[in-house]
């Protein structure tokens, strides 16, 4: 059996081709939000799950919180860890979310910019909600941001084509039940791979579903990164949830 795509794709050199160009201005906008929603007291433990090379985690750092990230991906901790080298309070390990965190008893928990729904069965998702749910203190705080699947699957741009630094990018784009897929053929010279994404089609019932299930009561959710109030028609779900004291 070949390996997951996620373990396959996150970890190569074109998927941080792809992806370089993303906003980190709205993604520390987006923090400054949740932030100023969530008012944790100074120091508070966080933690970013499944945090990539750590662009969230280092500016959650810079906020004055101690921080720890967690990836599956070797190439983007071993970047993480490079940024931070010598820093005190945020630390990155190579993670599969399935398994038990490394840390407990953090006051607060991100998954941010649809980081979950990547594995083929409930039971698996269901598993990594739980460890999500146990890494935190009683009455923690846990934010998970999702794709919005309906407003996705409305406005699906079904073909994309990019080139990057001399690198094709052809895209295809489709649903395939209970996932959406993203097709990613990669032509770099003479040489061609094949790439995809599948991320389940969760939609905000499904999700809040889920995190109860594993003892999380939902106390908010927001449609977009600047946290109005869910709409069927914004692009993100973002829900605010507490582990029970």
């Amino acid at each position: 059996m070949g390996k997951e795509w996620f373990a396959t794709w996150f970890d190569t050199a074109y998927y941080h081709l792809l992806y370089r160009n993303r906003n980190e201005v709205e993604a520390h906008q987006f923090i400054d939000a949740l932030l100023r929603f969530l008012q944790p007291e100074a120091g508070a433990k966080c933690i970013d799950i499944a945090c990539g090379k750590g662009r969230h985690a280092r500016y959650l750092h810079a906020q004055g919180f101690d921080v720890t990230g967690i990836d599956l991906s070797a190439n983007s901790i071993a970047q993480a860890n490079a940024s931070v080298d010598g820093q005190q309070n945020i630390h990155f390990f190579q993670h599969d979310i399935r398994d038990p965190f490394p840390v407990t008893e953090q006051d607060f928990a991100f998954n941010l910019f649809t980081s979950f729904g990547y594995f083929q069965n409930d039971a698996e998702h269901q598993q990594a909600l739980q460890n999500m749910h146990d890494c935190l203190k009683p009455g923690g705080t846990f934010v998970i941001d999702y794709l919005n699947t309906s407003e996705v699957i409305a406005s699906l741009k079904r073909t994309d084509e990019q080139e990057v630094d001399g690198v094709h990018f052809a895209i295809q784009r489709y649903l395939e039940a209970p996932s959406i897929v993203k097709s990613i053929d990669v032509t770099d010279g003479s040489a061609t791979h094949h790439f995809e994404e599948r991320v389940r089609a969760f939609s905000k019932s499904d999700l809040c579903t889920l995190l109860e299930k594993v003892g999380f009561t939902i106390k908010q959710v927001f449609g977009n990164y600047q946290l109005d109030a869910y709409a069927a028609e914004l692009p993100r779900v973002v829900i605010i949830a507490e582990k029970k004291a």
